[in-house]
């Protein structure tokens, strides 16, 4: 396959089945109220666009560093959002750092394995990490919403210790995502990336 065709990676982190059945009655509560619906409760680590072409080596790379990182804690509490043309509700990190610091780690062993591809960046969760509730809102329909959602308390928190990475061809159908693979976080080195890839 040529360099023309490309695939989107998605690098995920799911949440414990506690916070996962907190998160999924939460959206349960939003479909019902406000008829607003999303998709299952996770992380968003990284996403990136690659050609096809750079799979094998980008995979190899990722393969042989992920297991450097050590599981860590992600304390959650309480909700925001984010604006735009339209509204995300989520559920705020308590403390970002940990997270940052595995995400600041991937993109630094990513990026001399990556090809360009012009016209687009990948992105990195290295601030604002959050657990989606629901995006995609519009602004009327969400400031009706938010002050019942802005006083709540919510805390709880979960152990990342593995990442799902997905792909899906990067065409105007926009398949669904596909996993590739669940990588562990084992701890078995520094974090300083290994990018000899043979």
């Amino acid at each position: 396959m040529g360099d023309h065709i490309y695939n989107e990676y998605l690098g995920i982190i799911s949440p414990n089945k506690s916070v996962k059945s907190d998160i999924e009655s939460m959206k349960k509560r939003c479909k019902d109220d406000y008829g607003w619906t999303s998709s299952a409760a996770h992380f968003t680590v990284f996403n990136l666009l690659q050609p096809t072409s750079n799979e094998k080596r980008f995979l190899l790379c990722f393969e042989r560093n992920i297991s450097n990182i050590s599981p860590f804690e992600i304390n959650l509490c309480g909700f925001d959002y984010f604006s735009g043309p339209t509204y995300t509700l989520y559920v705020k990190l308590k403390d970002e750092n940990e997270f940052s610091k595995r995400v600041q780690y991937i993109r630094k062993f990513c990026k001399p394995i990556l090809k360009s591809v012009k016209n687009y960046l990948p992105r990195y969760n290295t601030k604002n990490a959050h657990l989606t509730i629901v995006k995609g809102i519009s602004m009327f329909d969400f400031l009706k919403a938010w002050p019942s959602w802005e006083n709540l308390r919510y805390e709880s928190s979960t152990t990342a210790d593995r990442i799902l990475l997905l792909k899906r061809p990067f065409t105007e159908a926009n398949p669904n995502f596909e996993i590739i693979g669940e990588y562990p976080f084992l701890g078995q080195g520094p974090l300083k990336p290994q990018i000899t890839l043979f």
